[in-house]
């Protein structure tokens, strides 16, 4: 218990402190009763607008009090403070600044001196060190911890950099306040650190422990924040891109709230890591950034956990997409919904006024609250690639953060495996092809041509859009459900797969294996170019997804690989600007030559291995090169490493992407010529019969 608060006392200061920060501690009514709420903002331009002599001094003296009191209050919910005694406590009021921090702000780089001590009052700061020009992350600060107390009594520069993950709110206080106040109340400080310390310990042990990587951790604020969050396994993923289809399908505006372009972690144990894309999908974060500089209120958050628009009182001004650290929110071309009713009133009052509304408005993901079945995303994807989480309940490294144990389940649901009906239909096609069934040529064809048009009806059914409700909108889809959403289409496919290779029993034990001529022989080709490019496509969706995968940092779409090319030839020649004589002749003479070899994508795509495994073999073919010297002059080179190894890899991507979405067009071609050349077929038997 901090403090309590009784008739005519004030709660909540810390508002005046942060906009948007969350609540640091909980109030609870201990008996029946009544409270004034006033928004911060509303204070503040009451409070200047008092009318009287010196009524901004005044406005100005109280939000210094209220800022005081906040502050205190605060303080007695950290461990360092709460035991202080009344005169110390001032002491840290006195001395203590407020720093503000944005995303990816310093608090301190290493190497500056240690001139302060500092409270984390919200948001979460990653401690980290730069080690051959590499980031090694050290630790995770958040509320309530201690940052910077490490040279506190050394007074010995900073050996870590503390930089903001999101927007921060830390309170500074000079070091020799701290050392001052730590000396008159013994195990204050050992307390705080032994706190901050063991949480520290806990999360290292996770950054740097068999079943975490470093990749998720890089942007860990995002997924600590996320409360449903949009995941893609893109050694699953086809990209096909159906689900942005689906998802511009699922609303009236024809603009999809899913950009499959975004941030790639890796997460899981070693035996089954899960590769995931964070698309650019709003994950309907705890404390929406979003929402705070909303002029109107527009943005709001269900308590069940839904971020929400209200489309009516968005104003267009685009502070929300501009607030959203992700780029989540779009603006998107206004849609005006004209019923028969305003129609009728149009016409009755021809001049009656227009409310004037703004040609743009705000859009993001709503988890298709108005949609059956739930986000269409998810509901459309082939291969179940596409999924929607809690992070803090499906990723093991935020639950070891947590301090609980990580369970051992897979990260998305369980897919539904295809090849076991393929294998059964594929020996039942066998069977129908070699064992006679004594039926006519009639009844055999028949049966093809309702395969082929089952088979032809899968398209269809794959295109159908989300079907909305009828009713008025009903409660949004939770995000904490313990049924997880699965895919419409994954289990129509497998149907599509299964009955495309007994179609193929079928049109042996029909026509045998011999061409005939005319249109039969020309149907019979073209559904051997259906079947054969099916069965490729088949297998480019069961193996080219986890090779590609690995040779990506990053999710893009096809149209980025082109300027991506681009950008890797000019971040190339701005590593090798300035570098010392011996990094340009090793760049010339090994690191050009492999960026652009002939055949180097080739051979990734034979290695199978990922973009670390490419940039182990190539230090080792230069160090060999060296026999083993290094030097300080070889700075910089590791930078280039990386960068050359990802130029050539975007060669292999750009040919497996290429593979992995053409087969699809001429299937769906052979499939067309196929059915028109069945239906000539049956008039001509018709005829002949």
């Amino acid at each position: 218990v901090i403090r309590h608060a009784a008739r005519g006392d004030l709660l909540g200061e810390e508002a005046t402190l942060s906009a948007g920060a969350a609540r640091a501690m909980d109030a609870v009514c201990t008996e029946k009763g009544r409270v004034a709420v006033v928004p911060v903002a509303v204070f503040r331009r009451a409070a200047g607008r008092g009318g009287a002599a010196g009524a901004g001094e005044i406005a100005a003296r109280l939000e210094r009090t209220l800022r005081r009191a906040a502050t205190a209050d605060l303080l007695r919910a950290t461990s360092f403070t709460r035991d202080l005694a009344s005169r110390d406590l001032e002491l840290v009021l006195d001395a203590l600044e407020h720093v503000q921090l944005a995303r990816g702000e310093a608090l301190f780089r290493a190497g500056d001196p240690s001139t302060h001590v500092y409270f984390v009052a919200d948001g979460m700061l990653q401690l980290r060190t730069e080690d051959d020009e590499r980031l090694h992350v050290r630790a995770y600060v958040a509320r309530g911890d201690l940052v910077g107390d490490e040279e506190l009594e050394s007074g010995a520069r900073r050996d870590l950099s503390a930089v903001a993950l999101g927007a921060a709110w830390v309170m500074a206080v000079p070091r020799e306040v701290v050392l001052d106040v730590a000396q008159r109340t013994p195990g204050a400080l050992s307390r705080a650190r032994r706190i901050a310390r063991s949480e520290r310990d806990a999360q290292l042990d996770v950054a740097h422990g068999a079943n975490a990587t470093q990749h998720v951790m890089k942007d860990l604020y995002r997924v600590a924040v996320a409360r449903s969050l949009l995941v893609i396994d893109q050694e699953a993923c086809v990209r096909c891109g159906h689900c942005a289809w689906s998802c511009a399908s699922a609303h009236d505006d024809g603009v999809s709230r899913l950009v499959r372009r975004g941030d790639k972690i890796v997460t899981g144990e070693a035996a089954a890591a899960a590769s995931l894309l964070l698309p650019n999908s709003c994950q309907h974060c705890e404390n929406p950034a979003c929402m705070i500089d909303c002029p109107t209120g527009a943005i709001g958050r269900d308590p069940r956990g839904e971020v929400f628009i209200r489309e009516d009182l968005c104003i267009g001004c685009g502070n929300c997409a501009k607030g959203c650290p992700w780029d989540n929110v779009q603006m998107a071309p206004r849609v005006v919904k004209r019923s028969l009713p305003m129609l009728v009133a149009m016409i009755a009052k021809p001049a009656a006024p227009v409310a004037l509304r703004s040609e743009l408005v705000a859009v993001k993901c709503d988890l298709c609250s108005d949609v059956d079945g739930g986000p269409a995303c998810v509901r459309s994807c082939p291969t179940e690639a596409i999924a929607r989480i809690v992070p803090q309940d499906a990723l093991p490294e935020l639950v070891a953060l947590r301090g609980a144990k990580a369970r051992p389940v897979a990260v998305l649901p369980q897919r539904t495996p295809a090849w076991p009906w393929a294998l059964g239909a594929a020996a039942v096609a066998m069977a129908i092809a070699r064992v006679s069934l004594g039926v006519s040529r009639m009844t055999s064809g028949v049966a093809l041509g309702a395969l082929i048009a089952l088979l032809a009806a899968y398209a269809v059914a794959k295109r159908m859009p989300s079907r909305k409700r009828s009713t008025a909108k009903a409660r949004p889809i939770e995000p904490r459900d313990d049924v997880p959403v699965r895919s419409r289409v994954r289990i129509p496919y497998i149907v599509h797969l299964a009955l495309g290779v007994l179609a193929v029993g079928v049109a042996v034990a029909h026509a045998g294996t011999r061409v005939a001529s005319g249109v039969a022989g020309a149907l019979q080709l073209a559904f051997v170019a259906a079947a054969a490019s099916g069965a490729l496509v088949a297998i480019a969706y069961r193996f080219i997804p986890p090779r590609l995968s690995r040779l990506e940092r990053r999710g893009a779409l096809p149209e980025d690989l082109p300027s991506r090319a681009r950008e890797l030839d000019e971040r190339i020649f701005g590593a090798l600007t300035g570098r010392s004589d011996a990094v340009k002749t090793i760049f010339s003479r090994i690191l050009r030559p492999y960026a652009y070899a002939p055949f180097g994508a080739v051979r990734i795509v034979v290695r199978g291995g990922s973009l670390r495994d490419e940039e182990r073999r190539l230090h080792a073919r230069i160090e060999q090169a060296l026999g083993g010297r290094r030097s300080e002059r070889l700075h910089g080179l590791d930078d280039l490493v990386r960068l050359v190894v990802e130029r050539r890899a975007l060669f292999a991507q750009r040919g497996l992407l290429a593979a992995l979405r053409s087969g699809l067009p001429l299937h769906v071609a052979a499939i067309a010529i196929a059915l028109v050349l069945l239906v000539v077929h049956v008039v001509v038997a018709v005829k002949l019969r």
